[in-house]
Formats: structure tokens, sequence, C-alpha cells
């Protein structure tokens, strides 16, 4: 391809993946999808030429677009459509098929449905050898979630799709220590599965605080077409110092002594942020950090099975 024709296709596709961007956040984000949104967004193009963008999206790329008349808004209908721009080495296919096979015994069956979609369309993209070659790996790899997994991962889609639209919520949530529903706006931030289990964390309107959430307990929920006003929040640093879903508090030095099995395969482990583990004897060490809540310690030290024990400050 020569340099000048490169140059026009690529200034085509980059419109291409604009006009898609505009579509997606309408769907995610509420924002209506009109002619002048678009124009405004693809500068220096007039409504003829966004006309045929979107004809060649729809009828050669065969996105699945709509018009809607009465609202006057563009929107798609399938959002497994992806933009065929992304080319995949054999590697990065296998990285990818392998991830999704991670994250299938956690998700909501309807989000791991459009995943297997997804990774299906970028396998085609492979020669045929080479997609059983994927296809027969992903099989051989087998991850085990928590024996018990929790009930609640029905809210996962519409929290997850209230984060990225950032809008706030009203639910209908069951407090476990005052044995009573509650009813409450919140604005999610941050989804986090801890040992089969979702939780979601954020700003509680009826607290004024950033609790988390477990979803199992959550009785009724409904997205809210409100924007919440976005204020500060780093998950690092709220689960700083936390061992699972316990946070909040000044983080406390923590001891443990290891012994027999648990010690012998010490160097096996990766341990926490901020823990470090020492050698003290033969098959003994201690094992210490910080924990800003000795909740999500205790099953943690339970799990070694008899060779870890808390020591007293």
């Amino acid at each position: 391809m020569a340099k000048n024709q490169y140059s026009k296709f690529r200034s085509r596709l980059w419109k291409i993946v604009e006009i898609d961007r505009q579509l997606r956040e309408q769907w995610h984000r509420a924002r209506p999808c009109t002619k002048q949104s678009l124009l405004d967004k693809l500068e220096g193009i007039d409504e003829r030429t966004l006309r045929r963008l979107i004809e060649l999206m729809r009828d050669d790329l065969h996105a699945p677009i709509e018009y809607d008349r009465a609202l006057q808004t563009y929107k798609y209908t399938d959002l497994t459509w992806v933009v065929p721009n992304v080319q995949l080495d054999e590697d990065e296919m296998h990285a990818l098929a392998t991830a999704v096979q991670a994250i299938r015994p956690v998700m909501p069956p309807s989000l791991s449905n459009r995943l297997d979609k997804l990774l299906a369309k970028l396998i085609d993209a492979l020669p045929e050898s080479q997609r059983d070659d994927v296809y027969r790996a992903q099989g051989q790899v087998e991850f085990v979630p928590a024996p018990v997994l929790s009930k609640g991962s029905q809210w996962f889609e519409p929290l997850h799709q209230a984060i990225a639209g950032r809008l706030s919520v009203d639910m209908t949530y069951y407090v476990l220590s005052k044995e009573q529903e509650t009813q409450r706006r919140f604005d999610p931030y941050y989804l986090r599965n801890y040992q089969g289990a979702w939780y979601v964390a954020g700003y509680d309107h009826l607290t004024d605080r950033w609790p988390i959430f477990k979803l199992a307990r959550i009785r009724a929920l409904n997205v809210s077409e409100d924007c919440y006003d976005v204020r500060p929040f780093s998950a690092a640093e709220y689960f700083k110092n936390s061992l699972g879903i316990m946070v909040g508090g000044e983080a406390q030095p923590v001891r443990i002594r290891l012994t027999g099995y648990a010690a012998s395969t010490a160097d096996e482990q990766v341990w926490p942020p901020g823990f470090i583990y020492q050698t003290t004897g033969s098959e003994e060490g201690i094992l210490s950090g910080k924990v800003t809540n000795l909740i999500d310690l205790l099953p943690w030290v339970a799990s070694f099975q008899g060779d870890a024990e808390i020591l007293p400050e």
C-alpha cells in the first residue's frame, strides 16, 4: 500500500474507532449519540462523510448500528461486535484465552458468554491450524475457585455498568449485624472478588461513609439516571494493609510463627505486600506485617492447618 493510501486508510480507521467509542458511551453512560454529537467529535468532516462512514461500518464491517428516528440517535443492537482492526499473534491469543478461562468461574454467566463470543471472533482471525491450538491449550488449563461460592452475582453487571457510567444506584441492602433491610443511595466505585464472593466499594449517601457491601446481601438494586460527582478514590489506598475486604482503622503490626510444613515451604510463597518472613530455626520462622483488621487475618492463619500461630505483641 502506497504511503498516501495508507494515510487515508489510517485516517478513516480512526474515525470509525471514534464512532464506535461514542456508540458504546451511549450504552454505558446513557449519552445520546446523535448526528451532531458525532460531527462535534469528528472534527473536519461533513454529514455526507459521516453517513458514508456509518454505511461502511454497517454494510462492509457488519456493525449492528441502528438509527432511532423518533429519538434521532444511533445505537448498537449488539455490543459484542468489535472493530476488526486488532491483530493478535498466537502467543497473545493463548494469553487472552487463558485469562478468559481464569475469570469464568467467578463471573456471571451472561458476561462469560459474551467473553467467549469475543474470544471466538478474535480466534477466527488466526489461521485454522492455530485456532485449534488455542482452543486445545485453553482446555488444558483450569482455575479452581473457592469451594463454596457466594450468591449475588446477578448484581455484578448492573453495578459494573453503573461504575462505567458513574451512575448512582438505589438499593435495598440487608445489614447482617442489625438483621434488617435498609434503603440507600450508593455511588459504586470498585468491585472486588474475595474467596468466591463479590463485594462493591463506594460512597454511601445514607451514612456519608465509604463502606464495602457484599453483593449476596443486596435484596434489590436499580441503576439510576443520575451521574454522581466523582470523589477521590484509590483502590490501592482503600485496601492498603487489608488481606481481604475488611478496611478502615489504623494498621496494626502482627507477627505469626510458622512451623512444620508452613515453615518448610515458606520460601515458595509470595506473601502479601508489606509482609516479611524470617527463619528462626529448623522448620520455624516469623512472618511479620501490618493489617488494619484482624478479622481477615484469622481465617488466613487457620488455612495453615495448625502450622501458624499469631503471637502477642
